[in-house]
């Protein structure tokens, strides 16, 4: 530029985030393979889930699962809350004993060729819910499934977490949590949603309409510190010309499928 005062420099950083946001078809088949080890992992720790055990000794057996099935690394640190513990977002600990009582929330993922997946699923530590973590999880069920078909061509990131947010509000309601729908904030703090690819918070715009070939997070969430209960279900969905895809649709999230993973399971071996 010193020597020719006609030349322009530019940031071609935008040019390569839109580049990577769209992903081609071999990097959709990294992120599943990732996401198919991350299954492995994560049921591996429901197998193997007692109470008593440190949350460091749970998140040890998925990273047995996923060197011993594909030599991966883990994408991000594992985060493994049992109960209480669920409702600090991105607890990083893992030095407390799991309550038969308490629900353990496992947010984890690895990597294919550097390709992330990230996957959060919660279950109960003795294999069975409690009528009440029953029917909050059944909630953010219904919150998960109903913003995964709404992830379409067109909608924005924004716009999914503001639908999520008027779905817990309503939730809250009908669990008697609050009275008011500012108090919201009081359980669910974070946004729904990010994109996925590279990095697990990958490069992308939360206010740009999705496009066919970006994949996001979907990850509604309730964390109720006074009844030491923290649920959060996230899946990675891809976007099409048509319907969302959910590319982890394999790992098991209904409470029935849990309890009976849980159950017939106990103590699996690789």
């Amino acid at each position: 530029k010193h020597k020719d005062s006609d030349i322009q420099i530019k940031d071609c950083m935008p040019i390569f985030q839109h580049i990577r946001m769209v992903k081609a078809s071999d990097e959709i088949e990294h992120i599943k393979e990732s996401i198919e080890h991350t299954r492995l992992g994560i049921e591996f720790m429901m197998a193997n889930c007692k109470k008593d055990m440190f949350e460091y000794q749970l998140a040890s057996f998925f990273d047995f699962s996923i060197i011993y099935n594909g030599n991966k690394k883990v994408a991000f640190p594992s985060v493994v809350a049992g109960g209480k513990n669920a409702t600090v977002l991105h607890y990083s600990k893992k030095d407390a004993i799991l309550n038969k009582k308490d629900l353990v929330l496992v947010d984890v993922g690895c990597q294919t060729n550097y390709y992330c997946s990230d996957i959060t699923r919660t279950f109960p530590v003795s294999g069975r819910f409690t009528k009440r973590q029953r029917d909050i999880y059944e909630e953010v069920l219904l919150v998960n499934n109903m913003c995964i078909a709404s992830a379409i061509k067109g909608t924005t990131l924004t716009e999914l977490n503001n639908y999520a947010t008027e779905l817990l509000i309503r939730a809250c309601y009908r669990l008697k949590l609050i009275a008011k729908d500012e108090e919201i904030r009081k359980y669910y703090w974070h946004n729904v949603s990010h994109f996925l690819g590279l990095d697990t918070h990958d490069v992308g715009f939360k206010d740009m309409p999705l496009q066919p070939g970006h994949v996001i997070t979907i990850e509604p969430g309730l964390y109720i510190e006074e009844e030491n209960i923290g649920i959060r279900i996230e899946d990675n969905i891809l976007i099409t010309e048509a319907a969302p895809i959910n590319l982890s649709a394999n790992i098991i999230k209904e409470p029935i499928d849990i309890i009976k993973y849980m159950r017939s399971n106990k103590d699996r071996l690789i």
